[in-house]
């Protein structure tokens, strides 16, 4: 029922989503679902306002979202977590900002995965540290990490971390214990801080599953900082809640000695909907995941029906699509066509970093029906 959309109330929200480029335009872009949040998520939320309670928090422990995001840990993903090696930022990338400022210094090299989620690029470069890039291999198994090429950037002398986005965006990549292993590993003997990104956690489809990087083992443990958060899961990115935790003795004490007041009082709103959504929204939860898995392969069924040059894998997890479109022939930036000739409106690959020319991002977290029309814009604007 989730995905049955009121497509008009959908297409006139307020929010960069719809609002960039307007109702007429349909929008595939941004990781926002088009679904509405759970109504015991709304619920919480309008009862805080409705007491007047807007003033500020007490800043004193026990905090309740710190307990809730350990409880959910243990409980989804077997992951023990002390709130007390736990800080809450106010979104992932500010989490993933502090830690290389934190963790890294001025001119180090940061490894991550390409292609990648654009705001890594700006993050690690804007706060005057190099992007080194580490190519995804994609074969008929899936994606996976190229080990032997991420051994030699590591060796690197002045490389001195590794992001990981786990599970991946935009590729759905979900990594298991033997490669959060491997890469743990090449961590250790080359002396990088591995920060995790986990916000899709929550969205993974079976029978891949979740593994937080930090819990895979000791060493594992000691050599991670880990940031993720609920507003991915219950789509409600705008209320700005999200979690940075390390339990390393070298990271831990780092990450919970960030000046507080440099990371700003966290909203309370956020706090209070990320304590009911993995609390009481965990049946919305289930359904929302079975519905992306049913979408993700829709879209494979349209693709190869419309636009059959296309390469598309469905993802293990997220629900984001990452497809080549190099055969259509639309040069290395396939969305401007899609847009100025379809009216739809998807990430161009090109800000993706290496890898990106020539591909799209779709966010297929919408009903069928836009999934349908979206397809069949993509297929109209080729001439299809």
């Amino acid at each position: 029922m989730i995905f049955d959309l009121d497509t008009d109330r959908v297409r006139n929200r307020p929010g960069i989503k719809w609002g960039r480029q307007g109702p007429d335009v349909l929008a595939a872009w941004v990781a926002d679902m088009d679904l509405e949040l759970p109504d015991v998520v709304l619920d919480a939320v309008t009862a805080r306002i409705d007491t007047g309670g807007l003033g500020y928090d007490f800043y004193d422990k026990p905090i309740p979202v710190l307990d809730v995001f350990a409880k959910r840990m243990d409980e989804a993903f077997g992951w023990q977590v002390d709130p007390a090696d736990t800080v809450r930022v106010h979104d992932v990338i500010q989490g993933l900002e502090l830690a290389i400022t934190y963790c890294t210094e001025p001119g180090d090299g940061i490894i991550f995965q390409t292609p990648a989620y654009p705001p890594f690029f700006s993050s690690v470069e804007g706060h005057g540290r190099r992007v080194v890039p580490d190519p995804l291999i994609c074969d008929d198994d899936g994606w996976h990490l190229d080990l032997n090429h991420l051994e030699s950037a590591a060796s690197a002398l002045d490389v001195t971390a590794v992001i990981l986005c786990q599970p991946h965006n935009p590729c759905g990549m979900v990594l298991d214990a033997d490669d959060i292993s491997a890469v743990v590993d090449i961590a250790e003997r080359h002396d990088l801080v591995v920060i995790s990104d986990e916000i899709h956690c929550d969205l993974v489809y079976a029978p891949r599953r979740h593994i937080p990087v930090a819990s895979v083992s000791e060493l594992a443990s000691e050599r991670t900082v880990t940031v993720t958060a609920a507003t991915k899961s219950f789509n409600m990115a705008g209320l700005r809640m999200a979690f940075l935790h390390s339990a390393s003795s070298r990271y831990g004490p780092i990450v919970t000695g960030i000046p507080k007041r440099l990371i700003g009082g966290i909203g309370i709103l956020g706090q209070v909907a990320t304590v009911a959504g993995w609390t009481e929204a965990l049946d919305w939860l289930d359904e929302l995941v079975a519905g992306l898995d049913r979408n993700r392969h829709l879209l494979a069924d349209l693709l190869a029906e419309r636009l059959p040059e296309v390469r598309y894998r469905p993802p293990d997890a997220t629900y984001l699509a990452w497809f080549d479109c190099s055969e259509l022939g639309l040069g290395d930036d396939p969305s401007a066509v899609f847009l100025d000739k379809g009216g739809v409106y998807l990430n161009s690959g090109l800000d993706f970093g290496p890898g990106g020319a020539g591909h799209v991002r779709l966010n297929f977290a919408t009903s069928p029906a836009m999934l349908d029309e979206a397809t069949a814009r993509m297929a109209k604007a080729i001439g299809r």
